[in-house]
């Protein structure tokens, strides 16, 4: 079948439309996503936040039970409230640290939101929380309030919420001089951010 005169360039423009836009989604995942903090898609959501971490945490079924989930669900929430930030972010975090492990250790660093026991016993001293060694790491409740209370001060110190989170994994010396642009460029930020996205087209 041929095409003559206009229906040929309704065609070639209807194609180049449909291309422009399959380019704009491939570019989406890394430039329309900002850090949400504070996150005014929670506010925006057709359900409660606790729901939302709660179908999140189904990717950690493998680990935790459903008992668990409600109770790490509740906990993750709260402290993100407390700290002003995005529940399925932090959860985001999380999964990408530890895989939802309470135990899990890497490189000396324990629990869900990895954390290094003399940073986190740092941390404690400055809360007024009771420090019991490894065992507070373990605990979701110490150990998330703890990791979170730690972001918030990177990103106080660091005045920028990707250099914050950069920091979280790389140490604040080492990121000091980074800019915000190449901080949300390293690898470990970006991990974070595609997973974070990940989640809130799933369950948002």
């Amino acid at each position: 079948m041929r095409l003559r005169g206009s229906a040929f360039w309704v065609l070639v423009a209807f194609v180049t439309l449909a291309l422009a836009g399959i380019c704009a989604a491939s570019d989406r995942p890394m430039e329309a996503y900002a850090l949400p903090h504070p996150v005014p898609e929670i506010r925006r959501a057709p359900v409660d936040p606790l729901t939302m971490v709660v179908s999140a945490l189904r990717e950690c079924a493998n680990v935790l039970t459903t008992r668990e989930r409600w109770r790490l669900a509740r906990i993750i929430s709260t402290e993100s409230a407390e700290h002003g930030y995005d529940p399925l972010f932090i959860t985001a975090l999380m999964q990408v640290e530890s895989g939802c492990l309470s135990t899990a250790r890497g490189n000396g660093a324990l629990g869900l939101v990895q954390l290094l026991p003399s940073t986190a016993r740092a941390v404690a001293r400055r809360l007024g929380v009771p420090w019991q060694g490894e065992r507070t790491l373990t605990e979701p409740s110490s150990n998330i309030q703890l990791g979170l209370h730690y972001l918030r001060e990177l990103e106080e110190l660091l005045g920028d919420p990707y250099r914050a989170v950069a920091a979280y994994n790389l140490g604040p010396a080492r990121v000091a001089r980074m800019s915000s642009g190449r901080a949300k460029q390293t690898q470990y930020v970006r991990k974070i951010l595609l997973r974070y996205e990940r989640l809130l087209e799933q369950y948002a």
